[in-house]
């Protein structure tokens, strides 16, 4: 009877952790490094290769929660042979990654981004489209490891991994207890070798809300790294029509 009640002890333990993990990640999907619901920022991309050389791209983004689904925008103004192209995610359900469609000005038209395209490279930087939108990773696959400290903050860690909508593989994350803003994460790729890097740099509190006003991400396989910086942020002025594949077209 003893060995029967320690085993639901600890089977009672570890679903209360897998549910306290999916908790979290919810919580830090939301909030995320970039919580732009109801904002438009103006940021920076900074891509610097291997061999030194950088470019920058300048976009604004902005984010709505229309019928109980996230929308966000980002589209383009430097420099400007990217000028006008815009990209729109909307939230899928759990597991099934967001539908995303990308706006190309010089070819007049909108063009989905299929979900075997998720990997690449996002406008050629070091985020892909699926850092942009879900990676299709579902929460009750999250588990929760021991807490860790990053930069001095006191941080919950989680692992999980994407699923075949993904391009990634195992993936840890160390998510800042107080603001629920990934510190930092760790992506494998799909065979588990080191992939990629995300880092936030800098916090910054704007209103009631905390977002990454810097941060970076690095692929480790290629030795590049592209550092994202919040120029400027405001309320939205933007309504539900904005965030709709004939609003892309407009501009």
């Amino acid at each position: 009877m003893r060995l029967l009640s320690a085993a639901l002890v600890l089977i009672s333990t570890v679903a209360l952790a897998d549910e306290s993990a999916a908790e979290i990640s919810k919580k830090s999907r939301e909030k995320g490094a970039l919580n732009l619901v109801g904002l438009t920022a103006e940021m920076k991309l900074v891509t610097t290769g291997s061999d030194g050389k950088a470019k920058e791209q300048v976009l604004s983004s902005s984010s709505r929660t229309i019928g109980g689904k996230n929308h966000a925008l980002a589209r383009f103004s430097q420099p400007a042979g990217v000028s006008g192209v815009a990209v729109l995610t909307i939230a899928g359900e759990q597991g099934q990654g967001d539908d995303v469609s990308l706006y190309l000005p010089k070819l007049k038209r909108v063009r989905k981004v299929a979900k075997s395209d998720r990997g690449k490279a996002f406008m050629d930087t070091d985020f892909s489209y699926a850092d942009i939108a879900s990676n299709g990773s579902r929460d009750e696959d999250t588990k929760r490891l021991a807490d860790d400290k990053v930069e001095g903050r006191d941080c919950y860690v989680l692992e999980g991994k994407g699923d075949d909508t993904s391009p990634y593989g195992p993936v840890k994350m160390f998510i800042d207890k107080e603001t629920y803003v990934p510190m930092k994460v760790e992506y494998g790729d799909k065979n588990g070798k080191p992939y990629k890097l995300y880092k936030t740099l800098k916090l910054k509190k704007f209103k009631d809300r905390v977002l990454a006003a810097e941060s970076v991400m690095e692929n480790l396989q290629t030795q590049s790294k592209t550092q994202m910086t919040v120029l400027k942020l405001e309320d939205s002025t933007l309504g539900d029509e904005a965030f709709t594949e004939r609003a892309l077209e407009r501009g």
